[in-house]
């Protein structure tokens, strides 16, 4: 049974020298010619299938790269897509080509695709196909794909960004300057299980002016320690209209002992994973930042004999 996933593989392509930290696992590789005639799943479209059958690793970039024959019928090079489906029967989709109308022959990359480990993880052994398709059907064979290969890497966790370190299970509020299209990164530690206890992370008394949908408009993302982003939040309405964030163990559930990170930004931030927090907002002003951890049970028992013992020192 095959599941597709409805999001593509990655918004975008990015320069093949992305992938200069990973280690390439396998090549699947074929001469064609591959047909690009329709909608996914039609029966004109070309396919071809490679077996996997190495040690598992977790998924990082994809390296695409081919050649583009346009078949004549108007077909815009951003129109010509695959589909990759992984042994376990997950569909990613993915646009290869780029641009609008084009003559003749190109050839397309190599792009690095990223974003397929949060599809597939480690499950990579065995048989993969890859189903060129349209995403726009022109009448006829739209293009044709030629001396095709996916060159796949292995996952390397981005650098964490610079930071400001907030603390070791922080109850704490942070306040600083925020300019147009600028994200602030915070840090902090969770230990001795205070992630399994309830907590919150948001931007309420946040003032900021200038942004497209109004004023205190902010937003949030939360990243462990790999760059997988947890969770994010645009409005949480406290009342009265306020559009500041939250993000809290009541929607994310518990955080395990580590090192995680807070991005935050005015609408409009876009979060993904890998650490990726992009604003284009045009808004200024104060960000408030409240971070509340409390004890697990546990260290409020260690600290009451702790205090316990001190008074029978002092006596």
């Amino acid at each position: 049974m095959k599941f597709v996933q409805n999001l593509a593989i990655v918004a975008g392509l990015a320069a093949a020298g992305s992938v200069s930290a990973q280690t390439l696992q396998f090549t699947a590789a074929a001469a064609g010619p591959f047909n690009s005639v329709g909608a996914l799943g039609d029966a004109g479209n070309g396919s071809f299938s490679f077996n996997y059958a190495g040690a598992a690793f977790s998924v990082g970039d994809i390296v695409f790269e081919g050649d583009l024959t346009d078949g004549g019928v108007g077909t815009w090079g951003s129109e010509a897509a695959v589909a990759v489906t992984n042994p376990g029967g997950v569909v990613g989709t993915v646009a290869l080509g780029s641009g609008t109308t084009f003559a003749g022959t190109v050839h397309v990359g190599p792009n690095a695709i990223s974003g397929g480990g949060a599809l597939w993880g480690n499950n990579v052994v065995g048989n993969w196909n890859f189903e060129f398709f349209e995403t726009f059907d022109d009448a006829g064979i739209d293009a044709t794909w030629n001396n095709v290969s996916f060159g796949f890497y292995d996952f390397a966790a981005p650098p964490p960004p610079a930071s400001t370190f907030i603390g070791v299970n922080p109850s704490t509020t942070v306040v600083d300057e925020i300019l147009p299209s600028e994200v602030l990164w915070y840090s902090f530690d969770v230990t001795g299980g205070a992630g399994a206890q309830p907590w919150s992370i948001d931007t309420l008394g946040s003032t900021n002016t200038g942004g497209s949908f109004g004023d205190d408009d902010t937003e949030l993302g939360l990243y462990d320690a790999d760059g997988n982003l947890i969770a994010s939040n645009d409005d949480e309405d406290f009342g009265a209209g306020i559009l500041t964030s939250l993000i809290d163990s009541n929607t994310v559930g518990n955080l395990a002992d580590g090192t995680y990170y807070i991005a935050v930004g005015n609408f409009n931030t876009v979060y993904g994973a890998g650490f990726a927090a992009d604003s284009t907002s045009t808004a200024q002003g104060t960000s408030v930042l409240n971070v509340n951890f409390v004890p697990a049970p546990s260290s409020v028992a260690l600290l009451g004999l702790g205090g316990l013992a001190a008074i029978r020192r002092r006596r």
